[in-house]
């Protein structure tokens, strides 16, 4: 049964909300005060929230408040019902407290009840949407992560094993060849967890608006020279720097350099990584077009590889990468998910365009900044 707690202020009609709702089958949790409903709210953890005003909306602001900075009650539905008398501007002062809805004397008991069935079933699919979204990563986590951990670990773990087993016998050049590869599983895993930490950390900022008070929106001056030593790195770490192909522009853009240059590293792994050898298709080339258009600053970031179903670009996400099991590549589908959230958070847009066995094209547009504006870097957790 539902359950709906009604918080009705002296002289505010309780009555007639009773008759509205009990026959509805609603189970009712009456109280007099905010200081009551807030108490309430705790301990009986209703479905919704009912706020009948009887003089001044103040009371039941503050109450809102209170439920909206509480984990419990954050995303508890509340409608206020207001007195005849209220002021027209009080109606907009209370959805912009928070308030899911308001009714204003005269209203109807049909009308009481559909907004709180709208209200309902508004946060049950709201609750549904976030389920599903929880059950599908997961699912992915399940999936991808053990693999990607194990890989790493199980690369430290069998080198220590042999040199705790064979070190007396074993040649210089040889432990020194098992060194390094215990270093390199350990930068691995090491990049692998940050990878993941930073996904959380983006995907919980772009979720979330008030988040996006903790970033800081900064410029960058970027043009060839700064591309281009982020291109190179990427292009070093395939030994593929022959293949990069680059036409820059200088423009001053609305995002910090820290994540301009993570978001054009990681749409860089992606195409690196699935345009290899055999994917290919005798074009190895990554081209990387920057230009200003209007407003806007855009990359481009072209590759030949294998390409991405439509189904694929639609899907891509979070610890998702497509065909693994045929493909094999190391690595969790993060790049691009990584990028994408970036991009939402400064405000910008990103497009995906590939075809089957032709290859994909990136293209991401930031806001132009301002010149005058501090470049100070980010500093997050």
């Amino acid at each position: 049964m539902t359950k709906v707690l009604v918080v009705a202020e002296e002289g505010s009609g309780i009555a007639a909300i009773r008759a509205a709702l009990v026959t509805e089958g609603f189970e009712l949790l009456v109280v007099n005060s905010a200081q009551e409903g807030a108490i309430a709210a705790q301990a009986q953890l209703p479905d919704l929230m009912l706020y009948s005003v009887q003089k001044s909306h103040e009371a039941g602001i503050s109450l809102l408040e209170t439920m909206r900075g509480q984990s419990v009650t954050v995303t508890m539905p509340f409608i206020f019902l207001l007195p005849e008398t209220t002021p027209s501007h009080a109606h907009r002062y209370c959805m912009n407290a928070g308030a899911d809805d308001c009714l204003v004397k005269p209203y109807t008991n049909a009308e009481i009840r559909a907004a709180i069935q709208g209200r309902l079933q508004q946060h049950q699919l709201v609750k549904t949407y976030l389920f599903e979204r929880l059950a599908q990563l997961r699912h992915n986590l399940a999936v991808a992560l053990p693999h990607e951990l194990r890989t790493p670990l199980q690369g430290i773990i069998t080198s220590a094993e042999l040199l705790n087993g064979y070190w007396e016998t074993l040649e210089e050049a040889d432990i020194t060849e098992i060194t390094e590869n215990i270093s390199l599983s350990a930068k691995r895993l090491n990049e692998l967890i940050q990878k993941f930490l930073l996904y959380t950390k983006l995907d919980l900022a772009s979720s979330e608006p008030e988040d996006f008070n903790q970033w800081y929106f900064g410029t960058t001056r970027t043009g060839e020279r700064l591309l281009t030593s982020i291109a190179e790195k990427v292009a070093r770490r395939h030994q593929r720097s022959n293949d990069l192909r680059l036409d820059l522009c200088t423009a001053e853009i609305a995002i910090p350099e820290k994540w301009l240059r993570i978001l054009v590293e990681e749409l860089l792994e992606n195409a690196f990584k699935f345009s290899g050898d055999d994917d290919c298709h005798n074009n190895p080339e990554i081209l990387i077009n920057s230009r200003v258009q209007g407003d806007q600053w855009r990359i481009q970031i072209r590759d030949h590889g294998r390409g991405m179903t439509p189904e694929e670009i639609r899907d891509f996400g979070a610890y998702i990468q497509f065909n693994r099991l045929r493909y094999e590549q190391q690595g969790v589908g993060l790049g691009l998910a990584i990028a994408e959230r970036i991009v939402k958070i400064y405000n910008g847009t990103m497009t995906i365009d590939s075809n089957i066995n032709q290859g994909t094209m990136v293209t991401v547009s930031l806001p132009l900044g301002n010149d005058n504006e501090d470049h100070d870097d980010l500093i997050i957790g």
